[in-house]
């Protein structure tokens, strides 16, 4: 019997059930226009992992997902910037010597109504999904095995570049000229990318009833707007990824669909997915074709939650599918929130791999 953890998974509901005010950023006004804001992102978590112990009993982990600090504003009214840090999985495994880097950081200019250049360190925009913040996620985390940019290009799915983005009527696109794979004659003589070609990705987004404005998107929407958007994207830069086989071409592409529909009695069904494949050479398990999925029906502050995942990979005993029941207490919207869920994987040779079960409760405050 293990009481220690079932004690601290009861603690992290107490320390949610106190009372918390509204998400209020340190806002410090500069001039007429010009306006500095402050934010923190706190994510705890604690894991249970079946076969997790040394001797194969239930595994017990207590970390900081993320810890973030987040600094934003108006230099004029047309002119803005975003700057994030993070130091994530700061503890996990009892490891905490975790790298503090920056997260994002680029200006934005607005040269008409609704039409941005952004430039600096910022996500390339393939799918909604990836384009989601972290603070606004409807499950304990992102469908990370979806996402599967170049090797060793960029970090934390950013990259250095410019992009467009804006709207056209309901229609929303962004478009970026990312730095991608640098070109580079590899000891073995191996060349990549050896005209030093950027990386190219883009998407486009309808959206069928409120317009979705947000520069992170949301995974839940606390409103009476209903929502509901389709997208596809694409990432392509030639020859960018060296395998055993050669140097390849990087392309991958990505459609979804988004709905948030808000119903009487403060509740709200939601529902996302996203399709994504991926080419990067035969020989490259990055290669293949997967999706995901996710489902809720909020009531009040109560939410239970649905997620798939699944990969079929191009190189054989690659795959992965997992199932993630889950539910979550929104005691302050995104504000303070505690989400859990139990994934449960399979990884490899889908019909002879072991069943891996994690179990997670994240508390969250953004402040």
């Amino acid at each position: 019997m293990r009481p220690a953890p079932i004690r601290l998974l009861s603690l992290l509901a107490l320390v949610a059930l106190l009372p918390a005010g509204p998400a209020v950023a340190a806002k410090i006004p500069i001039g007429d226009e010009a306006v500095l804001n402050v934010s923190l992102l706190l994510q705890p978590q604690l894991q249970l992992i079946k076969d997790g112990a040394p001797v194969g009993d239930v595994g017990t982990d207590l970390f900081l997902r993320r810890a973030r600090l987040l600094v934003y504003g108006n230099v004029t009214k047309h002119l803005s910037f975003f700057f994030e840090t993070d130091q994530p999985n700061f503890g996990k495994d009892g490891n905490y010597d975790v790298a503090f880097f920056i997260q994002d950081a680029f200006v934005s200019y607005e040269f008409a109504d609704k039409l941005f250049v952004d430039a600096g360190f910022l996500i390339a925009p393939l799918s909604r999904h990836n384009l989601q913040g972290a603070i606004a996620l409807n499950t304990v985390d992102y469908h990370s095995n979806l996402i599967r940019f170049t090797p060793g290009v960029g970090k934390v799915w950013r990259d250095v570049g410019i992009q467009l983005r804006g709207f056209a009527g309901p229609l929303g696109f962004r478009a970026a000229i990312l730095n991608g794979a640098e070109g580079v004659r590899k000891p073995d003589g191996t060349v990549v990318n050896p005209d030093d070609i950027p990386r190219g990705v883009a998407s486009v987004r309808w959206n069928f009833l409120t317009r979705e404005e947000d520069l992170f998107f949301q995974g839940i929407y606390f409103d009476d707007k209903p929502r509901l958007s389709v997208g596809v994207g694409v990432d392509y830069q030639p020859s960018a990824v060296a395998t055993a086989s050669g140097v390849h071409d990087s392309f991958a592409a990505s459609t979804d669909i988004f709905l948030d529909l808000p119903l009487a009695g403060d509740q709200a069904v939601i529902f996302n997915t996203g399709v994504y494949t991926y080419r990067q050479g035969l020989d490259s398990p990055q290669s293949g074709t997967g999706f995901f999925s996710e489902v809720g029906w909020r009531f009040g502050q109560l939410e239970p939650v649905l997620s798939a995942e699944y990969f079929n990979s191009r190189v054989p005993d690659q795959d992965l599918l997992a199932l993630k029941p889950g539910f979550n207490l929104w005691f302050q919207k995104h504000t303070l929130n505690l989400k859990s869920e139990v994934a449960i994987a399979k990884v490899g040779d889908l019909s002879e791999a072991v069943t891996g079960i994690t179990g997670t409760a994240q508390l969250q405050l953004f402040y």
